[in-house]
């Protein structure tokens, strides 16, 4: 199981929440698996506000009066929702890195220098009533972080959507928990379902080649493409295609290798003035 816990909403909204990947049944003793089905959400949400409430008055953040008050709403501002079903690998996929993302995607963000303000753009939505939201760049940079924008100002923690050193968002349980690397193998009735990207990995690490059965694949040139982009975007925290001055989606539409055509790219490029970074152009006639 997987618990992660965000603060974010659309456009930097606060708005506190918990993602989890839950396993809806278990293993018997005979390594069958047992389907549970989940039931009563509504005495699952009214247990979990009480909890909340009930944290918050030991912390001394609310009086009991206020405590009784929040018990009191009609619409306590609590829900729980099991809509979302994993049934393929592409869907555990694409949950996990929801859940594990950024509190905003720079694909939505366009930033003015010359008017300090940075552009918010995504889908229409009903809670502000828009699709773009405009933020100066010290607001926007108050929003995200929770330090205050303007000299004399409180520190918000409304606004932190990056956790404080040392704080950790995401809990692992289960398998994925770092206490039980090395005793995987202890559960095949459980290993002959995980997908074959986690074999493949816990293979690797434990050196154990008899103990799982993992299917070779090979990886399509798109997919590779995909990757090495995500990768620049989360390290170098730029999108390699996304063209820097209109914004839009970029492509890949050849990949040239023959050097006589690089050396005659690379004149070219130093001839306009626009000469890549970190090209020795000593071995290149120009």
């Amino acid at each position: 199981m997987v618990i992660a816990y965000q603060t974010f909403g659309d456009m930097l909204r606060f708005n506190p929440h918990f993602h989890a990947i839950v396993l809806e049944g278990g293993f018997d003793e005979e390594g069958n698996f047992v389907f549970i089905p989940f039931s009563g959400l509504e005495k699952m949400t009214e247990y979990f506000r009480r909890k909340v409430i009930n944290l918050f008055l030991e912390k001394n953040l609310i009086t009991k009066s206020f405590s009784r008050n929040l018990l009191g709403w009609k619409h306590s501002g609590f829900s729980i929702d099991n809509s979302v079903r994993i049934l393929t690998d592409k869907a555990r996929t694409s949950l996990a890195e929801y859940i594990t993302r950024a509190p905003v995607s720079l694909k939505k963000l366009h930033y003015e220098p010359f008017k300090g303000r940075v552009l918010f753009h995504t889908r229409y939505n009903q809670y502000f009533g828009e699709n773009v939201h405009m933020f100066d760049s010290l607001d926007f940079l108050a929003e995200l972080t929770g330090t205050p924008a303007r000299a004399g100002t409180e520190r918000s923690d409304q606004g932190q959507h990056i956790p404080l050193k040392g704080v950790q968002y995401i809990r692992r349980y289960g398998l994925y928990a770092s206490r039980t690397r090395g005793k995987w193998t202890e559960h095949p009735e459980i290993i002959k379902h995980a997908p074959s990207g986690w074999k493949a990995e816990q293979q690797e690490s434990s050196g154990n080649e008899k103990t799982i059965d993992v299917e070779e694949s090979e990886v399509s040139d798109r997919t590779s493409r995909k990757a090495w982009a995500r990768l620049l975007t989360k390290v170098y925290e730029i999108d390699p295609m996304v063209c820097p001055k209109c914004r839009s989606e970029m492509r890949v539409i050849a990949v040239i290798r023959n050097p006589p055509e690089i050396r005659k790219i690379l004149k070219h490029l130093k001839k306009i003035g626009r000469p890549p970074p970190g090209v020795d152009y000593s071995n290149i006639a120009v």
